[in-house]
């Protein structure tokens, strides 16, 4: 077989112009390149249960208001995963094997970012009560945690729900540094100033002492502003990558996939916006509403990059709403204010701002659902009843494709499904097209160099080719071979832009060695062919001190923004 090789730094493209390609896969490879098949997973369900027997013809379409001819359409059931096999020693790969069956695959992740102590019990209450009735659904789940250290692999697939609800008992409840709703965390800001009180500060020449209190408490209110706008873009910008981390990981198995989004959600602007409004009695009424943009750009992309990426992998997200108690006319009750609850007097910009925060956090479960064709829920007492209708969707449905016209324009388009007969549809309301590769480039790089889930959108092997000795250190070689068909080679073929990134840690996390190379080089005549279908053969080398390594192999296509990565067990004596 010939294959393009890279070694070291340099392309070796000799003699590939020469070799003949056999018709049938140069017509596959040309299909491939021109076109881009856009996969739509359809949930069908007649009374919560599966509507199966439908044809092609009983469906429409529609891309931005438009029919789209359907040339993919499949009725899935879904099966439980494969195992996958072993491979030999001193070999590492991220390749999902050779089936395109579609596979039953639920993630639940529990949010411990976002998710208050009391909810974080709540919900574990909740998900144990659910796992004690699955025991016969066949349903294989992974459980994770999302925390302000990245994703955690609590428990890996498995169709064992003893041992996922003995995984679930094991995660901790821990602090999320925020405060009650309604409160600033800080004793004096939420202790209300009498000048705001129903009592006044007493009268009989109090004034001026209660201007000093008045102006004092509302100059440390705003500052504290500040940080809960740092803190709140912080957690959602965490957040956000892990949800991103959890799609990169899912995108190279077939089929739709379920992630379970567990906790109390972040805001759709998350840390932008703020709104306070007060009252004097000698006063007029004071307001101010805040609209925070400094970092509006970097919360709008990161929003975008994550919707896009769970859609490329087809993973529909069901957000479960851990905020059981959750009731923003109470949220800033509290007695030991001198005119609880704060409402038409005192700081009534409280009650606004948890309103406010509320709202948006359920704008964001509606949309991230909506656009990737799961379900939220919220305000709802009976998590562990979602929980089962989630796990409804994922053993049947239908896939729907259709190739996307040439010269599309970049940005959001709207997808949309029609049934020629009554029935509940859940499918992803959209999809986004040309985003530019090169700005998400390095943050697809940094999530994977660190997630604990091999990226699989980019699939790949690789093998450690020798180890020898180079003074107090050890030199490791290693190859990687990258199929022609992952590879997106630009525009009409012309370029190969790849990037490989090695990372060699210790068990306690610290970072020995890395290596970081770019290629991007033009092809000439014929040579994307060859690559489509031969692949590429990357070789280059690591050094390192003796030792027990963990090493993160990276591998993203700079054409399509398709990233892959493996991380592998390596001693080196």
């Amino acid at each position: 077989m010939k294959r393009v090789f890279v070694p070291l730094i340099c392309l070796i493209f000799a003699g590939l112009v020469e070799e003949g390609i056999p018709e049938q896969s140069q017509q596959a490879a040309n299909l491939k390149a021109d076109t881009e098949l856009v996969l739509v997973p359809v949930v069908v369900q007649k009374s919560g249960v599966h509507l199966g027997g439908l044809t092609k013809s009983n469906f429409v379409l529609m891309q931005d208001g438009q029919p789209r001819e359907i040339v993919v359409f499949e009725e899935v059931h879904a099966k439980p995963p494969k195992i996958r096999s072993s491979v030999e020693e001193n070999e590492f790969t991220n390749m999902q094997g050779k089936s395109d069956d579609a596979e039953r695959l639920t993630v639940i992740a529990v949010d411990l970012v976002n998710t208050a102590p009391l909810d974080q019990a709540y919900l574990k209450q909740e998900l144990l009560k659910f796992l004690s009735t699955a025991q016969t659904t066949g349903e294989p789940y992974m459980l994770l945690t999302i925390s302000a250290k990245g994703v955690t692999v609590i428990q890996n697939f498995t169709t064992d729900p003893s041992a996922v609800a003995k995984a679930v008992s094991k995660v901790d409840t821990v602090s999320t540094g925020r405060e009650e709703a309604g409160k600033t965390g800080t004793y004096f800001l939420d202790t209300t100033p009498c000048a705001l009180s129903g009592g006044g500060c007493g009268g009989g020449g109090n004034e001026q002492l209660a201007a000093r209190d008045l102006n004092a408490w509302e100059y440390l209110y705003k500052n504290q502003e500040g940080y809960q706008i740092y803190r709140d873009r912080n957690a959602r910008l965490d957040t956000l990558g892990s949800l991103q981390q959890i799609a990169q990981y899912l995108q190279g198995f077939p089929g739709r996939k379920t992630l379970v989004w567990a906790g109390s959600g972040i805001q759709w602007f998350g840390g932008m916006t703020r709104v306070v409004s007060g009252f004097r009695d000698t006063g007029p009424l004071k307001e101010y509403n805040s609209f925070d943009i400094r970092e509006g750009n970097q919360n709008l992309d990161a929003n975008m990059h994550a919707l896009q990426l769970l859609s490329a992998a087809n993973v529909s997200v069901y957000p479960l709403d851990a905020r059981h108690n959750s009731n923003t006319s109470f949220a800033v009750f509290d007695v030991t204010r001198s005119d609880a609850p704060i409402g038409d007097r005192g700081f009534a910009g409280e009650k606004g701002r948890v309103q406010n925060d509320d709202q948006e956090r359920i704008t964001m479960f509606q949309q991230i659902a909506a656009t990737t064709g799961g379900k939220p829920c919220f305000n709802r007492t009976d998590l562990s009843e979602c929980l089962k209708e989630f796990s409804n969707d994922s053993s049947a449905y239908y896939m729907l494709g259709y190739y996307l016209e040439k010269g599309t324009k970049p940005g959001w388009h709207s997808l949309a499904v029609k049934l020629d007969q009554k029935a509940e549809l859940r499918s992803r309301s959209g999809f986004i097209v040309g985003t530019d590769q090169e700005k998400t480039r390095m943050s697809d790089l940094q999530l994977a160099m660190v997630s604990p889930l091999p990226y699989t959108a980019l699939q790949f092997e690789g093998r450690i080719a020798k180890v020898e000795a180079k003074g107090d250190k050890k030199a490791l070689y290693f190859e990687i071979d990258l199929p022609g068909q992952g590879l997106g080679l630009g525009e009409q073929g012309g370029l190969l832009n790849f990037d490989v990134v090695v990372v060699a840690r210790l068990g306690d996390g610290k970072e020995i060695a890395k290596f970081a190379q770019r290629i991007n080089k033009p092809l000439q005549s014929g040579q994307a062919d060859v690559i489509r279908v031969n692949g590429v053969h990357y070789t280059n080398k690591l050094e390192l001190p003796s030792g027990q390594y963990g090493v993160w192999f990276v591998v993203r296509d700079n054409n399509s923004g398709r990233t892959g990565s493996v991380i592998t067990q390596l001693r080196l004596q």
